[in-house]
Order: structure tokens, then C-alpha cells, then sequence
């Protein structure tokens, strides 16, 4: 009995001692290290080689950005011009530009308000028109980028940035029920045009709902001639396609809901669009107009939502061709009710650039590291200064005793 107890004690130990790990630096935790103790000398010369690393850095990046030519134009008061069809100067506060031509001498930016009938779906209505005519001292190589650029708008928010249903947007026929338990909450469902029951809204939630609405035509550049008459126009074809990420475009497909054929008995159609896009779809979904998020790279970049409440969103772009420099044309759509960002205290503006080595214009990122650059130059100035007139040799061991 009592060999056999033993047995199984030798044989508990032996089990025990197998799963110890092996006596080596790593796995006992023993490995060699340094931690250096920093001096104020020390401490000068990092805080003195960041610095002139991230001045450094700053300076070239905001050189490289210099090179980025940009136009910008604020049209966002434009709707509240008096007269109609008449060329009114800009406000000078509305316009910005940044290019290496010069505009001296030339002719001032100009907008005038309109109302055009357009025509969606069967259904005629009139059309805030806004024309912008600008200059361009320069030409512009190509790529030309043409973006929307929106203030004041938080695409950021959490309730807004997570109000979608991806499911339906890749082309699921999702269920009322589907889409009323989804995060698309208040803009989810609707009543039918009859009122008689429950219909999902494709594509729901509120960054489908809030789609940027205005239409912008292509720029028109216009001759003039000695006497200032201007004559025939050339328009700059830009182009939608290309955009959008190409990760994006992995996440739309073509919807799956039966649609109905016509019109006519779009009534009976299994969803209906969002309430702010009545104005284009006045006659709800049917096959000749039904909505398809994977070949419209607009609505993709909209989807993908802003950091900042300060954005611009690409809606065009010409990868080819040079934007000769002259006068243009641009003709802004905005659908009744317009995009109401002046509602809210923001803007919105057009914005025509090229690009540089590091991308779209943006001096952030210079600034921000020459003034981190700076910083720690002063702290590098600081502790040589506080080290010259109060040294104290604080590395040694002895000043470790406090017995001494």
C-alpha cells in the first residue's frame, strides 16, 4: 500500500517537473536589457535632433503643397441673389485661389441665379441654376480633380456614421423586418403612397438619406475676344468614373428586389427611396429608373463618411487632359429643396486642383510637425540652458544615497 502511494507521488512530481519551462534567459524572463538614464545634456541633444527632424519634415511637406494649384468657389449664397439671369461679381471673401499665374488685370469671378425646368421621371419642375463664371491665370496639368466641399456637416457622428444596412447594399433583398431591427433606425421604413401598409426604404438610413443632391455640369471654357465679347465655348470633360476606392466598389451590388416594370404600378413596388430623394424619383422605383449604388461612384464616396465636419468629397476628374487656362463656366443644379448646409451654419464650395507627390493640397500635416519640430527645439534649448547654469552630475551612483 504503501509502494503504491509513493509510486504515484514520484509520478505526480514527474509530471509536474515536465511542464516547467526550460532554464533559458527568454523563458525565465531574464533577458539582457537597457534602460538609459537620461541627463539633461542627453536630453538636449533628442530633443534638439527631433526637432530638426520634424522642421525638416514639416518644411518639405508644406514646399511639395506649394505646387498644388487650387481653385475654390463658395457658392452657398448664391440661391439668395435678387436678380435672375443677370452676372453679379463674387464677394471677394468667396473665392480663393492658389495658383502660380496671376489674376491681376483679369476678370473678376462672377455668379448669377436662374430657374431651369428639368424633367425626372415623367414629372417637370422648375431648378435652382447657379452660374459661376471664373478664371483661370493658369493652366492646369492633368490629373484635374473636381470636389464638393461641405463646413459645418458631421458625417462623424456616431448615430449618422453607423446608419446603414450593408446587407441591402449588396444586393440582398432584405426584409421590412430586416431593415426596421437594422441600424438604420428613423430612416428606415415608410408608408406606402396609398398609406395602406409598411414599405423599406432602399438604400435606408441617414448617409443614404443626406446624399449630396446638387449636379454640377462640366467646366466651359469661353473665348473672348479683343473687345471683350465672349463667343463659342469648349466644354472640359471630366469624368465620374474612377472616384471611388476600389474597396469600395466591392461593397455595392445591383439590388435583388422584384421591381415592378413601370411607373404606372410603381405602387406595387417592394421598397420605395429615401423622402429626400422625391424630387428624383417622384414616381417611386420601377425598372426604367430603380437605383443601382454599384455603378454610381458618387454615392460610394458619399457613403464613406468624413473625420471632420470640414470635407471634400471628389464628384469628377479628367486624368488626360490640361485645363488651358481662360475663362469657364459652371453651372451648379440644385434640386428644390436644395441641399440646406446654410440651414446648419455651413457652406458649400467647388474646388477644381491637381495634385502633388504627396496627394490633394494639404498643409496640416506640414504645420503641424514644424510646430512639434519647433517645440521640442525649445525644450532642447531649455535643458542645455538649465544644464549650463545649474549642472549637477545626477548619473552618479552616489547621489543615489540618501544617507549622504
Amino acid at each position: 500500500m504503501n509502494l503504491s502511494w509513493w509510486k504515484k507521488k514520484a509520478a505526480a512530481e514527474s509530471e509536474t517537473r515536465s511542464r516547467r519551462p526550460k532554464d533559458t534567459p527568454y523563458k525565465q524572463q531574464r533577458m539582457w536589457a537597457w534602460e538609459p538614464v537620461y541627463g539633461p545634456k542627453t536630453s538636449s541633444i533628442v530633443f534638439l535632433a527631433l526637432g530638426v527632424i520634424l522642421c525638416s519634415f514639416g518644411t518639405f511637406w508644406l514646399v511639395v503643397n506649394t505646387k498644388v494649384a487650387e481653385i475654390r468657389l463658395d457658392y452657398t449664397r448664391c440661391r439668395q441673389i435678387q436678380s435672375y439671369d443677370q452676372l453679379e461679381v463674387m464677394p471677394g471673401r468667396y473665392v480663393r485661389k492658389r495658383m502660380s499665374g496671376k489674376s491681376t488685370g483679369q476678370p473678376l469671378e462672377r455668379w448669377k441665379r436662374a430657374n431651369r425646368t428639368l424633367t425626372f421621371d415623367g414629372v417637370t419642375k422648375n431648378y435652382t441654376l447657379c452660374t459661376i463664371e471664373f478664371y483661370l491665370p493658369a493652366d492646369l496639368e492633368p490629373p484635374v480633380f473636381f470636389y464638393y466641399h461641405l463646413t459645418n456637416f458631421y458625417q462623424n457622428h456616431r448615430n449618422y456614421g453607423t446608419s446603414r444596412h450593408n446587407g441591402q447594399l449588396k444586393g440582398e433583398s432584405a426584409s421590412l423586418q430586416s431593415v426596421k431591427d437594422s441600424a438604420c433606425k428613423d430612416v428606415s421604413v415608410v408608408k406606402s403612397r396609398d398609406g395602406s401598409q409598411e414599405k423599406p426604404i432602399y438604400p435606408c438610413g441617414l448617409i443614404a438619406a443626406s446624399y449630396f443632391n446638387d449636379t454640377f455640369s462640366y467646366p466651359r471654357r469661353h473665348r473672348v475676344d479683343a473687345n471683350g465679347m465672349i463667343g463659342q465655348s469648349t466644354a472640359y470633360n471630366m469624368s465620374q468614373e474612377g472616384i471611388a476606392l476600389s474597396n469600395d466598389k466591392s461593397l455595392y451590388k445591383p439590388s435583388t428586389y422584384n421591381i415592378t416594370a413601370t411607373a404606372d404600378d410603381s405602387i406595387d413596388s417592394p421598397v420605395v427611396p429615401p423622402p429626400s430623394w422625391a424630387e428624383r424619383y417622384p414616381n417611386g422605383y420601377h425598372k426604367g429608373n430603380m437605383f443601382d449604388p454599384s455603378v454610381d461612384e458618387s454615392f460610394m464616396v458619399w457613403m464613406r463618411t468624413a473625420s471632420s465636419p470640414r470635407f471634400a468629397k471628389l464628384a469628377m476628374r479628367n486624368d488626360n487632359d490640361t485645363m488651358e487656362k481662360g475663362l469657364y463656366r459652371l453651372d451648379i443644379f440644385s434640386p428644390h429643396p436644395d441641399f440646406p448646409i446654410h440651414e446648419s451654419g455651413g457652406s458649400k464650395s467647388v474646388i477644381i486642383s491637381t495634385r502633388s507627390a504627396g496627394g490633394a493640397r494639404n498643409p496640416f500635416l506640414g504645420e503641424a510637425n514644424i510646430a512639434t519640430g519647433a517645440a521640442c527645439v525649445v525644450l532642447s534649448i531649455f535643458f542645455g540652458l538649465s544644464n549650463q547654469w545649474k549642472s549637477a552630475p545626477l548619473v552618479y551612483h552616489s547621489y543615489l544615497n540618501w544617507g549622504n
